[in-house]
């Protein structure tokens, strides 16, 4: 956990030191890779390289926005009480449910407004995507934050004293004040581990594929998958918990659903038509 790169009061100028956070940082880096790989990959498919580009921007807006909303009902009662509190994402508060969902909206608005394709866009977008959210789960190791259950695997880590773990299991009672915190399941390495594997088997069925939309479906199928499995050894709370599942397990079912049924109905529908793909 490192979740601070450097801080600085620009040799007294701010009254508070300013800082530069390592999940900012890989968030970004994420972000602008993905964008300029799908940029690429646009162009070797005939479409305007530069639109993707703009269309990235939007976005990433549209998703922190929705990333924003889902998590806000997660908690709504804290937020109907500190209505202040909506718009401060500075402290936190995102579920990358939302941000995808509030993403693929935009993205319908953005292919019927222009006249795109809407399934040879995402299917451009979505191996870099893939890529960008196994940064973003590095950065979320770094702030100490989606972290897992308590363990004895050999392979769990330990949090330091203060950390979101280490308060949860004092208020739990796992662990006395002044303790060191208990090891746990490093959620974050899982799903970053888990998202790259499915970045390189997206690129392994690209050029094989028979029809746009494909990648995608595939996606969206394996992902809600691995991530229900993830989210048992999750040990925050702030991800929202309702009777035996979590709010991502229950959009996780209905994802998971949605995309076999519409893969099954766009294979029959388009198995006649072959779709060249350049690699």
């Amino acid at each position: 956990m490192h979740p601070v790169l450097f801080s600085t009061s620009f040799f007294g100028l701010f009254k508070e030191p300013w800082s530069l956070h390592v999940y900012g940082i890989l968030i970004a880096a994420g972000f602008l890779l993905a964008m300029q790989l799908a940029a690429r990959q646009a162009g070797r498919e005939g479409e305007d390289p530069d639109r993707l580009i703009d269309l990235a921007f939007y976005l990433l807006l549209a998703g922190l926005i929705g990333s924003r909303i889902v998590f806000i009902f997660t908690k709504l009662d804290q937020y109907l009480a500190n209505p202040l509190e909506i718009v401060m994402f500075w402290r936190g508060g995102l579920v990358f449910y939302g941000g995808f969902i509030g993403a693929a909206l935009y993205l319908v608005y953005y292919a019927r407004r222009y006249r795109l394709d809407y399934f040879k866009l995402v299917d451009v977008m979505i191996p870099y995507t893939a890529m960008a959210h196994a940064f973003g789960r590095l950065g979320c190791l770094a702030a100490g934050c989606c972290f897992g259950k308590p363990t004895e695997m050999p392979w769990g880590i330990v949090f330091p004293v203060a950390s979101m773990a280490h308060q949860q299991q004092q208020s739990q009672g796992l662990v006395e004040l002044g303790d060191a915190a208990l090891p746990v399941h490093p959620t974050q390495l899982y799903e970053a581990g888990f998202e790259l594997s499915l970045f390189w088997l997206l690129l392994m069925v690209r050029p094989y594929k028979r029809f746009h939309g494909q990648l995608f479906l595939i996606w969206l199928a394996i992902y809600p998958i691995g991530r229900s499995i993830i989210e048992l050894f999750r040990g925050d709370k702030e991800r929202g918990v309702y009777g035996l599942l979590s709010t991502s397990q229950y959009i996780s079912i209905v994802v998971a659903a949605a995309a076999i049924a519409v893969y099954i109905y766009l294979r029959k529908q388009r198995s006649s038509t072959t779709v060249a793909v350049t690699a």
